[in-house]
Order: C-alpha cells, then structure tokens, then sequence
C-alpha cells in the first residue's frame, strides 16, 4: 500500500478544477432521453463532462471517498446540511468535513442519479474545490 500525499498535495490538486468550473460555458451534464419504443417510457439520465469524471476519479484516488465513513447517516446530521447549505459554512470548512462532503456527493450520486449535477448546478462542487485551494495555501505557509 503507498503513503498518501501529504494533504497540501491533494488540497492542491483538488483546487485545481477551480478553473475549469469557473470557466464561461462550462457545463457539469447534460441529461440524455435514450430513444424507446412507442408506448415505452423511458427516463434521461445525466452525461457528465470528462472533467466532472476526473474530479470524481480524484476523490477516490486521494482517499477524500472514504469507505469506512458512513456517509449516508452524516449527510442527514445538521453539520453536513450546514456545509450543503450555507456557503458562509463551507466557506470555513475543514479538510475533514471537505472529505466527508465530497463522500456524500460522490456516492450519493450512485444511488439517486443526478445529485451530482445538481450539485454542480448549485455550487456546492465549485464551494468545495474553492475552499481546498485556501486550505492548501494555509497548509503550506
């Protein structure tokens, strides 16, 4: 098993999709109704962006996904809504409620396809990836 990168590392890396987020006509999804036969119904599902992919695959590969944290029963408690919620909050976010945010949005989204989009769609994503840039600042001073 190989050492994780110290956390101004993965802070970093994290931040990096400020940029990308941010950037004029950036679109996390774009949802796609698959053709059906007549009389069938058929629901959309979201098509992410590549880089949407690529912050998800980052998540788990720096260990912010973690498997033994049960992120189901924390999404529900008052701090998790709080950080969701209040962009004064996440704003002064640890990088332990960071991975546990990041936790709930990634893997809610395997179960209830599209949280993921909306929460692109409401900044929480583009919260969380700012919020790891300032802590990676503070991390290396």
């Amino acid at each position: 098993m190989h050492e994780p990168d110290p956390l101004d590392v993965r802070l970093r890396r994290l931040a990096g999709f400020v940029a990308v987020l941010e950037s004029p006509g950036f679109v996390a999804a774009t949802y796609v109704r698959p053709e059906s036969e007549p009389g069938v119904w058929t629901m959309s599902y979201p098509r992410y962006h590549p880089e949407v992919d690529r912050l998800v695959a980052l998540a788990y590969e720096d260990g912010w996904v973690r498997g033994e944290f049960d992120w189901g029963a924390w999404g529900k408690t008052p701090e998790a809504l709080a950080l969701r919620d209040d962009p004064e909050a996440l704003a002064s976010a640890t990088p332990d409620q960071l991975a546990k945010l990041i936790a709930v949005v990634v893997r809610q989204e395997r179960f209830c396809e599209g949280t993921l989009a909306a929460a692109f769609e409401e900044g929480l994503v583009l919260g969380i990836v700012r919020r790891a840039g300032v802590l990676a600042n503070q991390e290396h001073e």
